[in-house]
């Protein structure tokens, strides 16, 4: 009866598409609200998950979490553009194909480049093709400008990157997140692995130098006190262990990508050592 009804919404309520920019955009993921917004088109936005930060002057509704939406409040919403990423469900994907609804989707990002395409994509499709070509022409060069900062070394520091705990989870490669240790001019102590999945015992045998964490709230604070109770890792002795937002490290725009790429740089080579 709900799928009934839902398909007869979409019917009724199924936008004729616009020429040009959407006026009525849902985005069922928080990395693809904040590139609308970083472009300025938040007033675009109608609906958007539980997990978005929207500006306060943005009235979009919540119409979903993460991987959960309420197709119904969607159609009711008259979208004329929705977009989905990764996390949105094949199932959601396929309904709202089959209710002609327009919807542009974002694969997840396996680079920095990845991410500026990210941006110049949603530029062009609310409207905005100048204002994200800007702010990825400048993110490739403050990034050049940061990478040029690395000080020569004796060897690269061997860096872990810590994204989850219990299991214990960190970055590996072919995945932005892993841009940030060769960026760094590090190598990845987890460069073999094709599963983020390391066992802790795992990670004291690969003896990283530089740990970063990455986790949410508390969650990193507690980490970084486990991992202190190692006095033989390297990273313990010369203090190298930091904690880093997670917000701009695991769902970054560019702008994002450069200025936590700076800050890991100044923690990694100009931090003092104890």
């Amino acid at each position: 009866m709900m799928i009934k009804k839902i398909f007869g919404l979409g019917i009724l309520l199924c936008p004729l598409f616009l020429h040009g920019a959407p006026a009525r955009i849902v985005s069922l993921a928080p990395a693809l609200t904040k590139i609308v917004t970083l472009l300025g088109a938040e007033a675009q936005l109608v609906g958007v998950t539980s997990y978005c930060t929207i500006p306060s002057t943005c009235t979009a509704e919540t119409v979903a979490t993460t991987i959960d939406v309420n197709m119904e409040k969607v159609l009711l919403l008259r979208p004329d553009l929705v977009l989905t990423s990764d996390l949105t469900s094949p199932e959601n994907r396929r309904m709202l194909e089959k209710l002609k609804i327009k919807t542009l989707h974002f694969p997840y990002a396996r680079s920095f480049d990845d991410l500026c395409r990210d941006v110049e994509k949603m530029g062009q499709a609310v409207g905005r093709p100048d204002r994200a070509q800007q702010i990825t022409d400048s993110a490739r060069r403050e990034l050049a400008r940061v990478r040029s900062r690395i000080p020569q070394q004796p060897r690269p520091p061997r860096i872990m990157a810590q994204i989850g705990t219990n299991p214990l989870w960190v970055v590996i490669p072919n995945t932005f997140l892993n841009d940030f240790i060769t960026f760094a001019g590090g190598v990845n102590i987890a460069a073999d692995m094709k599963s983020g999945i390391m066992t802790r015992e795992a990670a004291l045998a690969r003896n990283p130098d530089v740990i970063f964490i990455m986790l949410m709230g508390s969650m990193n604070d507690d980490e970084k006190q486990q991992w202190e109770k190692y006095s033989a890792l390297n990273a313990v002795k010369t203090k190298k262990i930091f904690l880093l937002d997670q917000e701009k490290t695991c769902s970054p725009t560019p702008e994002d990508f450069v200025e936590t790429l700076e800050k890991m740089l100044s923690l990694i080579y100009f931090s003092p050592n104890p």
